[in-house]
């Protein structure tokens, strides 16, 4: 049971400063978003929630390779496959989270329609 403590302490280690700075930015744009904030608030509440559960998803992925090659006796090869399920769901959930995170910022800071016959 050590053993697996110590690779979720590893996991939780490797990730703390990502899930520090996605805690923050979740917490701003809810407090963005409480004050009147619009789509691109929205949006950028998405991003950052997406790309935190994708930080969260990495603690336990080092106790589960433990987990399978140690209890399940598997080989290196046939945990690794396993391993490369959680990393492509892992990928598919940051990019979710980057498009909406792009998305929020190309609205927010878009340049406004020129009116035409104003020159």
């Amino acid at each position: 049971m050590e053993m697996y403590t110590q690779a979720v302490i590893g996991g939780l280690i490797s990730s703390a400063p990502s899930l520090v700075g996605w805690i923050v930015v979740v917490v701003l744009a809810t407090i963005m978003l409480r004050r009147g904030g619009g789509r691109a608030e929205r949006f950028l509440l998405a991003g950052a929630s997406l790309m935190l559960v994708q930080s969260l998803i990495a603690i336990p992925t080092t106790a589960l390779s433990t987990w399978l090659i140690v209890d399940r006796g598997m080989a290196n090869v046939e945990a690794a496959s396993v391993l490369s399920v959680f990393g492509f769901v892992r990928g598919c959930i940051g990019l979710a989270g980057i498009i909406c995170l792009v998305y929020a910022f190309w609205i927010k800071f878009k340049a406004p329609p020129e009116e035409e016959g104003l020159a």
